[in-house]
C-alpha cells in the first residue's frame, strides 16, 4: 500500500520548481545551471543569446523591488 505525503514548500521553492521544470521544458536549464559552453565554443554565440532571452523573462516576471 502507498501512503500519502504532505510535502511542505519553504516560500521560494514553488516559483523555483516552476521555473526549473519551464526551462527544462524548453531545453534552456543549462542557463541557470551555469552549464553553458566554453566562450571559445561555435555554439556559445547562439547560448549567450539564448541567455539574454531567458534573462529578460526572468525580470519581467519579478517585482520592481527584486528586478
Amino acid at each position: 500500500m502507498v501512503e500519502d505525503k504532505v510535502i511542505t514548500l519553504r516560500p521560494n521553492e514553488l516559483p523555483n520548481l516552476y521555473i526549473c521544470t519551464t526551462l527544462k521544458g524548453h531545453k534552456k536549464l543549462s542557463h541557470i545551471e551555469g552549464n553553458g559552453p566554453p566562450r571559445d565554443d561555435s555554439m556559445f554565440e547562439a547560448w549567450d543569446d539564448d541567455d539574454s532571452l531567458i534573462m529578460t523573462w526572468l525580470w519581467n516576471t519579478m517585482t520592481p523591488e527584486i528586478s
